[in-house]
């Protein structure tokens, strides 16, 4: 009857691991390790009641100890876990060292003194068990369990008073496993026999344990926006290593690319076809140290937006020295389809054809219309965002008087058709706002993070646009220059602007004369979130900027026109007013 209660108790064991990972798929740390343990332990003590000799009954004390030895030590690494405790490192190394050694001694019955002094095999109820005397092992053994037990009660009080931020619920569950554990001990040494008492409590604590893991489940916040975001995800990721050797995606990625099913995980990447070539091109984009990179390409009739990321190489034993030599990293790509956009700006781009075959004829009148096509263009940007009212038309004005100073200045060796050039871009450098969600770019107020770094793609999808917009009609030269000063108005001539980090001469000339007519508007400007500068301020902070965020190359010209900039916004607050 003994045998069959045990078998009993095994199978449930069992199907509770099954039930751990069932509750939390995705399973991972103390919990599953301590499941295992008590399937052990319980295995152990049927195959205990199971002896019929001493050999036997010593084999199958030693599998008991794996719950009795190791249990209390998972238990308070999942009390530190439930109750929000950091453990240092070291000291989970040190815990599971000596109990590994509380073990060891353990193990020595049948070979000397040291934890049973004597062992007799006996049989209660029809069940192999045994009658021992202990040694000083023994004793270790049982101030290991009280100190395990004093640590997990004072870490359950302490945090019952202390900690708000956990569920009183699972507190109570815990104490409830703690005392359990604790009585059951006692009850086995009055027993003299712990065949029955011992299983039933692990399990018992089993099911305490799925208890709290499905709160946990509930409460933890990291696990819930992780798969919300699973959930919603609509991005390909794919990693390799800095050796091109293939380490994984997610179903997404194998969606756009069959062929990624056919790379073998930690295998080099052979193929120089298709998505794999665009891999291996990319990675060496970031062989010379850059963090990341952003590029987009066509495959298979459709686009993609990839954005790459350099993650360190993070070993599993953080040794300093090996960190300061390792030259290992990680790249992470993550893959937009970005087809939806790229139709809307053709479908733009196709009607600009149709407009230049019916008016072929009238150049004239073809450049008036695209014109007016432009300016509808920015005033419809305008008009989305209200944060920036008549920023686009203000700026062009800013860049025809930096422009005339230039020319002036005869510091520089660019054309007369280039400057013209410049001024019929200007509008364009905000277009790419018009693909941003209204929530963002309406918004009455600074940006979060989250929404500055959407607000950031504006800059990039502008340059899509135009290049769609105007390739058609345009002069490869003048769709080059538009592109620029769309893609890269947002610069610093230090390097810390976006979206590519370009520095100094790297950012295009057209580029760096937009952005201190962005700037300069954006600070005499009343916007939601600030009331305008003063003329002296902006002068000043612009100054200031020269060689930071401005080509310091401007400063004569913007001191020449300083008195024409002020004038014309001084006038624009007279009408105003």
């Amino acid at each position: 009857m003994v045998t069959y209660f045990l078998f009993a108790l095994c199978i449930i064991a069992a199907i509770n691991i099954t039930l751990l990972f069932r509750v939390n798929p995705k399973q991972s740390g103390a919990y599953p390790v301590l499941f295992f343990a008590v399937f052990v332990s319980c295995v152990g003590h049927l195959f205990l009641a199971l002896s019929t000799n001493l050999d036997q009954v010593i084999l199958a004390n030693k599998m008991n100890y794996v719950g009795a030895i190791f249990l209390p030590l998972l238990t308070f690494y999942a009390c530190l876990s439930i109750c929000n405790f950091r453990f240092p490192y070291w000291g989970y190394a040190l815990l599971l060292i000596a109990t590994f050694a509380v073990y060891g001694l353990a193990a020595t019955v049948g070979y000397n003194d040291i934890y049973y002094k004597t062992i007799e095999f006996v049989q209660i109820n029809g069940a192999g068990n045994y009658v021992a005397t202990y040694g000083w092992g023994h004793d270790v053994f049982n101030v290991m369990m009280v100190g395990y037990a004093i640590a997990n009660i004072s870490l359950i009080v302490y945090t019952f008073i202390k900690k708000k931020n956990v569920s009183y619920k699972s507190l109570i569950a815990l104490s409830l496993l703690e005392f359990s554990s604790i009585f059951a001990f006692f009850i086995s040494r009055f027993l003299e026999s712990d065949t029955l008492v011992m299983p039933i409590v692990y399990v018992f604590d089993q099911f305490v344990l799925l208890y709290i893991n499905y709160r946990i489940m509930r409460y933890d916040m990291g696990l819930t926006v992780l798969n919300v975001l699973e959930e919603s995800n609509t991005s390909g990721y794919i990693s390799i290593s800095s050796s091109n050797h293939f380490l994984g995606c997610n179903e997404f990625a194998y969606q756009f690319f069959p062929e990624l099913r056919n790379c073998r995980v930690d295998h080099h990447l052979k193929s120089d076809k298709g998505v794999i070539k665009f891999l291996k091109d990319w990675a060496k984009e970031l062989a010379n140290g850059s963090t990341r990179y952003e590029n987009n390409f066509e495959n298979d009739e459709r686009h993609y937006k990839c954005t790459v990321r350099r993650v360190a190489f993070i070993p599993m034993i953080k040794l300093r020295w090996s960190m300061v030599r390792s030259k290992k990293f990680i790249l992470l790509f993550k893959i937009e389809d970005d087809t939806k956009l790229h139709k809307y700006v053709k479908m733009l781009g196709s009607n600009n054809v149709r407009m230049e075959m019916i008016l072929r004829n009238n150049e004239g009148q073809i450049r008036a219309m695209q014109e007016r096509m432009i300016i509808g263009m920015s005033d419809m940007v305008e008009s989305r965002d209200t944060n920036t009212g008549g920023h686009i038309k203000r700026t062009s004005k800013v860049i025809a008087i930096l422009v005339e100073a230039l020319k002036e200045s005869g510091t520089t060796q660019y054309s007369e058709q280039f400057y013209n050039r410049l001024i019929s871009a200007a509008p364009m450098h905000d277009i790419g706002k018009i693909a941003i969600d209204d929530q963002i770019l309406r918004k009455p107020g600074k940006f979060t993070p989250e929404e500055f770094n959407i607000m950031k793609q504006h800059p990039e999808k502008g340059a899509i646009i135009v290049e769609n917009l105007l390739s058609p009609i345009e002069s490869p030269e003048f769709v080059q220059l538009a592109k620029n000063v769309a893609w890269y108005h947002h610069e610093r001539f230090d390097g810390s602007g976006y979206p590519k980090g370009l520095k100094g001469a790297e950012i295009p000339f057209e580029a760096r004369v937009m952005a201190v007519a962005d700037v300069y508007d954006a600070l005499v400007s009343k916007r939601c979130y600030k009331e305008k500068f003063s003329f002296e301020k902006a002068y000043s902070i612009i100054i200031e900027g020269m060689g930071t965020q401005f080509d310091p190359a401007l400063k004569d010209c913007f001191i020449a026109c300083r008195s024409k900039l002020e004038e014309y916004y001084s006038n624009l607050n007279e009408n105003v007013a």
